[in-house]
């Protein structure tokens, strides 16, 4: 664990910055552990686990979520190291954005918090079949796709039917 930054309120917060989601986030985009920073460095946490969507105020980057239309064209597929189906769009453009969106949770053997995601853009609910999904998942992402890049991709995943 990399100790990240302190709170407003002192409590620490922690980052993976091998094994988590975090921590792709951050390979591909190493200016988001400043930007939490920043943000964190500001606000009292309370709770299990927090979700926070912050307008930093100025372009921090692109975000790859896009709303899709019928004129799409998706299909679904697994990433690398992932059991969880995405829904990817090939044709998407992304869009500038102020925003960044993460996720953290309390640790439980120590006073603090542990950031689990991280990205520039809005915030998203989990993807279906997620073991977080919740009741707007599905209606989000039957609307919503990541607009397929460079991700590595499970090539016997890859499906144009919906999974879910």
């Amino acid at each position: 664990m990399h100790f990240l930054c302190t709170t407003q309120d002192g409590i620490g917060v922690y980052v993976d910055l091998i094994h988590s989601e975090a921590a792709h986030s951050i390979a591909r985009q190493p200016q988001l552990l400043e930007i939490v920073k920043e943000v964190l460095t500001r606000r009292t946490l309370t709770g299990n686990k927090v979700r926070i969507e912050h307008d930093m105020g100025r372009t921090l980057g692109y975000d790859y979520v896009v709303h899709t239309s019928d004129n799409s064209i998706v299909f679904y597929a697994r990433l690398l190291h992932d059991s969880v189906y995405t829904r990817f769009v090939k044709n998407g453009r992304p869009t500038l954005t102020q925003y960044v969106a993460f996720t953290l949770h309390s640790r439980n053997s120590t006073n603090g918090y542990e950031l689990r995601e991280v990205k520039i853009g809005r915030m998203t609910p989990p993807r279906p079949g997620a073991p977080d999904e919740i009741p707007e998942s599905r209606q989000y992402w039957d609307n919503h796709a990541l607009i397929h890049d460079s991700q590595i991709l499970q090539s016997r995943t890859m499906t144009k039917a919906c999974p879910y």
